[in-house]
């Protein structure tokens, strides 16, 4: 092999090598880059996982807070119930009190009236006076004691 060979054999694989190491480079960069893309891809994923979880954790504390108030609005509303009952309670009893004293004080205005004979637990008049014969009764007393309306306009006297 003469000079002139060798050389072109050197130059030759300089050639390669450079080509090579051009391609390596290149390879080397692109790589660089794609792990660079994928890393800063990665770090927004990231950033918006972090924003979504910062989200679901705000929505969670309003929701929290939410329930929160429908349970004192709810423990409310019972509170206003119990005192509401407890009222209608109180206004009933006060009611049955109030009949209670009208009807020990119209018995004691019977025991008082004249005409009236309470002796047989009933309201008649009374006919050892002579007064009320004819069996005829306030229409208004008679209501009250017999629990139906005062029946006005009707005499039965032939």
């Amino acid at each position: 092999m003469d000079t002139a060979t060798v050389i072109w054999i050197i130059v030759g694989i300089v050639v390669v090598l450079a080509i090579i190491s051009v391609i390596a480079v290149v390879a080397s960069r692109r790589g660089r880059e794609q792990r660079e893309k994928k890393r800063l891809a990665d770090q927004e994923r990231a950033e918006e996982m972090r924003r979504e979880a910062e989200a679901r954790a705000i929505d969670a504390r309003e929701n929290e807070a939410k329930a929160t108030r429908a349970q004192a609005d709810a423990q409310q509303a019972q509170v206003d119930a119990d005192r509401l009952r407890q009222e209608a309670d109180q206004r009933q009893a006060e009611a049955q009190d109030l009949r209670a004293h009208s009807e020990q004080q119209s018995r004691q205005a019977d025991e008082i009236d004249p005409t009236v004979d309470t002796r047989h637990g009933g309201r008649h008049d009374d006919t050892a006076t002579g007064a009320g014969e004819s069996d005829e009764r306030p229409a208004a007393t008679e209501a009250r004691h017999t629990e139906q309306p005062p029946q006005q306009g009707t005499d039965d006297r032939a």
